[in-house]
């Protein structure tokens, strides 16, 4: 597991999305694209997502790239839903 790209990042994001769905449960959905899939091209295209990078975006507007602390993206979504 240790040769696993982006292993630290991505086990800090799940952290980031259990924090999320046990503080907002069914007000905030979650999506997680995968930049491989073509599905996703324009929402790729649009956020200017490359294969190694995490980004956050909500009601189609970017909130943060890379991964950021639970306080920090905790206040970005708040400050974007109105709590």
């Amino acid at each position: 597991m240790s040769s696993f790209p982006m292993r630290d990042s991505r086990v800090l994001v799940g952290d980031l999305l259990g924090k999320i769905r046990e503080k907002y449960r069914d007000r905030v959905e979650v999506n997680i694209y995968d930049p491989r899939c073509y599905l996703w091209f324009f929402d790729l295209v649009r956020f200017n997502v490359r294969a190694t990078e995490v980004v956050w975006a909500l009601d189609g507007k970017l909130l943060a790239r890379g991964v950021p602390s639970w306080e920090e993206l905790d206040g970005l979504i708040d400050a974007r839903i109105g709590q």
